[in-house]
């Protein structure tokens, strides 16, 4: 994801520096697998991300008092809290999506496999056989170091309580193997045991999944219209593609309302859509006032133009309607052809 993108999706305008650092370095855990993280490498993202560059001695003085980072080695490194770096992945997790279509294996970062595992209360030992599960499944591991997984322990912030025990207690942990150097490897039941608990973190549900071959939006076609719609339209794409699926809907409903509003510029009628306080109108009564007025010949697609409108509405479904692919593809064609016509 680019980091224009991320900074549109988060609305990072409306935040203030330091919540802007911290979703910064959210950003680079995601992008770029970072553990810590340094104000050095975070102040020139402010300026790509079009934002005010704040002093950086300032800067670098708040961070150190900021409540959502530990200090981690030298020069003022920082490390996210496990329960902040949770709460930024539920919120922010779904920009990124999670695996792949159909039945691949997907790429699982370790803080997400460890939130998912709530390792947090979870045993040393559990812990330790919980990573060792993630070396075989992203790594191809087949053999463990003790040494290698105390190390993960510290990446994502998981406390080991008493590392002299669990090393003596994985020499005789009836799911390992001990090698003659020391080493431990998974006895087959175990793994099997691992595979039908946690093997589902590696796969996406091919029932919930988009095709990757369609895109609801052509891009090119809103480029060329007006500047900022080609970032509605990835954002559309993107949260499709990713299966986030209530977020396309969302941001669907806000391309057509843009497009309605830039078909009345463009016929030189916006003051039809505008109120008394020159506020423009609600977005169903825009749509009923494109029909009145026949935007654009919008009456010969008008039952698209009913179904496009749909989108992002499912008041009638209750609060806790989730939004499916089906949802989308059903509207798809309906919402293209009206997007087309608006923007022609």
């Amino acid at each position: 994801m680019q980091l224009a993108d991320f900074a549109d999706a988060c609305n990072m305008v409306s935040k203030d520096e330091m919540e802007n650092f911290e979703l910064f370095c959210y950003y680079l855990s995601k992008e770029e697998d970072a553990f810590s993280f340094s104000p050095k490498k975070i102040i020139p993202m402010y300026e790509e991300a079009g934002l005010p560059v704040p002093d950086a001695n300032e800067l670098k003085k708040r961070t150190k008092k900021y409540d959502s980072f530990r200090p981690h080695g030298i020069e003022g490194t920082l490390k996210f809290k496990n329960d902040v770096l949770r709460a930024l992945e539920k919120k922010y997790g779904h920009l990124w999506g999670s695996g792949v279509h159909g039945t691949s294996v997907s790429v699982l970062r370790i803080p997400d496999f460890a939130c998912a595992c709530e390792m947090g209360s979870n045993s040393d030992i559990e812990n330790f056989e919980l990573f060792c599960y993630y070396l075989v499944k992203e790594k191809k591991f087949t053999m463990f170091s003790v040494k290698k997984v105390l190390e993960l322990f510290e990446d994502v912030d998981v406390t080991v309580k008493d590392a002299d025990a669990l090393k003596n207690d994985m020499k005789k942990h009836p799911s390992f193997d001990k090698k003659l150097d020391g080493s431990l490897s998974f006895k087959s039941e175990a793994l099997r045991a691992l595979d039908s608990k946690y093997g589902h973190l590696w796969i996406k549900n091919t029932e919930t999944a988009a095709p990757e071959i369609f895109e609801v939006v052509d891009i090119t076609r809103c480029k060329k219209r007006k500047e900022g719609l080609d970032r509605l339209v990835m954002q559309i794409n993107t949260s499709y593609r990713n299966g986030s699926f209530d977020s396309c809907a969302l941001v669907m409903r806000r391309l057509l309302e843009a497009a309605l509003i830039i078909s009345f510029q463009t016929n030189g009628i916006e003051n039809e859509i505008r109120n008394g306080s020159g506020k423009y109108l609600c977005f169903d009564d825009i749509a009923k006032k494109a029909v009145e007025k026949d935007v654009n010949g919008i009456l010969k697609i008008g039952d698209d133009l009913t179904n496009a409108s749909a989108i992002g509405d499912y008041s009638e479904q209750g609060p806790m309607y989730t939004i499916s692919v089906n949802d989308i593809n059903s509207v798809r064609n309906a919402y293209r052809n009206v997007i087309d016509l608006l923007l022609s």
